[in-house]
C-alpha cells in the first residue's frame, strides 16, 4: 500500500474593509465591480432595497434580488430561494453577489455565495450597526436551523466590506441597541478604553471604528477560532440559546446582551470577576429591554446549550472574564466546561432579573 499526504495550504485572504462616509455615493463600488469582472447580482433585505438597493442596481447594471429583513428569514427556505434566483438568472463562477442589509443579510448572502458553483466573488455592504462591528468581519456565513443558531455555516471572506457609518443615521433605537450591545461585548472581553465610549450610547465615528478594530484585531490573531477567537462569543453561549427559543422572534442584541450580564454574573459568581465590576457591567446594560422569551424553561436553556459551538463531549463550554476589557485564557482554550450544578445560581438570578 502506497500513502501520498496531501499538506492542504490554508493561506487567509486580506479583505480590505472601507470605513468612511457617504461611500456608497462614489465609484468605489463601481470600480470593485470592474476589478471582479462578472455579472452583478445585488441582494437587498426590504428596509434597504429602497432607495439603496434599487439606486445601487440602476447605478451598476446589475440584477436586484430582495429577501425579508430579520433573523426569522436567515432559514434554509430563504437560502433556497436565492439560490433559484440565481441559477435562473444563468449566473456563473464569475458572479459578484452583493449583500445589502443587516447582520442576517449579510451571514445568509454569504454562505450562498461560499457554495454557489464552489464559491463565487462576495461584497458585504453592511446597514446596521450590529452588521458593521460584528456579523460582516471575519468570514462567518451560516443560517439558522431549529436546533440553533448558526449551525449550518461555512468560513468564507468576502472580497471587500464597505462600511459607511452613514447608512446608520436613521436607525431607530432598538436597531442602535442591537449593534451597541455587541460593541459593548469587544469592550468587556479585550479593549476597556471602548466600555466608556459605548456607554454613552452615542453614534459617534470613532466608537465604530473601534469596535471594529477591536474584532478584526481578535480575528487576526486565530482565522480558524482554535483559541483566542472564542472570547467573541461571550454573552453568545446563553444568548443564542435564547434565540433558538424564542423562534428567532428575539433581536439579536438584546439575547447577547442578556447573555453578557448572565454570563458576567457566572464569571463573579464563580469568583473571577469582582463584584463591584459587575455591578458597572450591570448599570451599562440598564438600557436595554431585559426580558426572557415567553418560550424560556432552564430545562430548555440547558438542552439548547448543547448545540453550542463550544461544547465538547456533551458539556457546555463558556467563555468568563475578570474584569472588564480582559476574557480569561484558560490555557489557551479561552473557555472552560460549566456544569450544571455551576450554571444554577446564574439561571436563577437572570430568571429573578430578567423574568
Amino acid at each position: 500500500m502506497k500513502k501520498i499526504v496531501i499538506q492542504p495550504v490554508l493561506s487567509q485572504p486580506m479583505v480590505p474593509l472601507y470605513f468612511g462616509d457617504n461611500l456608497l455615493e462614489g465609484a468605489l463600488l463601481r470600480d470593485l465591480c470592474q476589478e471582479l469582472q462578472g455579472q452583478v447580482v445585488i441582494v437587498a433585505d426590504h428596509a434597504v432595497n429602497d432607495p439603496y438597493g434599487m439606486v445601487l442596481a440602476q447605478r451598476l447594471h446589475a440584477e436586484l434580488f430582495t429577501m425579508p429583513s430579520g433573523e426569522q428569514m436567515k432559514t434554509r427556505q430563504t437560502q433556497e430561494a436565492l439560490e433559484n434566483a440565481l441559477f435562473k438568472m444563468g449566473c456563473g463562477r464569475d458572479t459578484i453577489l452583493i449583500a445589502l442589509g443587516g447582520g442576517s443579510t449579510t451571514d445568509l448572502v454569504g454562505f450562498v455565495a461560499s457554495i454557489y458553483l464552489r464559491g463565487v466573488s462576495l461584497i458585504l455592504i453592511p446597514t446596521t450597526l450590529l452588521g458593521m462591528v460584528d456579523a460582516s468581519i471575519g468570514g462567518k456565513t451560516a443560517i439558522d436551523t431549529p436546533f440553533g443558531k448558526n449551525l449550518l455555516g461555512t468560513i468564507y471572506h468576502p472580497k471587500a466590506i464597505i462600511a459607511d457609518p452613514q447608512l446608520l443615521k436613521t436607525l431607530p433605537k432598538t436597531e442602535w441597541l442591537n449593534g451597541l450591545a455587541e460593541v459593548l461585548k469587544i469592550g468587556l472581553i479585550y479593549d476597556s478604553s471602548i466600555w466608556p465610549l459605548a456607554q454613552q450610547g452615542g453614534g459617534d465615528d470613532t466608537l465604530i471604528f473601534k469596535a471594529i478594530q477591536g474584532k478584526i484585531a481578535i480575528i487576526e490573531q486565530d482565522p480558524v477560532e482554535k483559541g483566542v477567537r472564542r472570547i467573541l462569543n461571550f454573552g453568545h453561549t446563553i444568548g443564542h440559546a435564547l434565540e433558538t427559543m424564542a423562534r428567532y422572534a428575539m433581536p439579536h442584541g438584546l439575547a447577547v446582551a442578556i447573555g453578557c450580564v448572565a454570563e458576567a454574573h457566572l464569571s463573579m459568581q464563580l469568583g473571577y470577576l469582582p463584584k463591584e465590576e459587575f455591578e458597572q457591567i450591570l448599570g451599562a446594560f440598564a438600557p436595554f429591554s431585559l426580558r426572557l422569551p415567553p418560550h424560556y424553561t432552564r430545562h430548555n436553556l440547558f438542552k439548547t446549550m448543547l448545540y453550542d459551538k463550544k461544547s465538547v463531549a456533551g458539556k457546555v463550554r463558556c467563555v468568563l472574564i475578570d474584569r472588564i476589557g480582559h476574557a480569561l485564557p484558560f490555557e489557551g482554550q479561552y473557555c472552560r466546561v460549566i456544569t450544571e450544578k455551576e450554571w444554577e445560581p446564574t439561571c436563577a438570578w437572570m430568571e429573578k432579573t430578567c423574568g
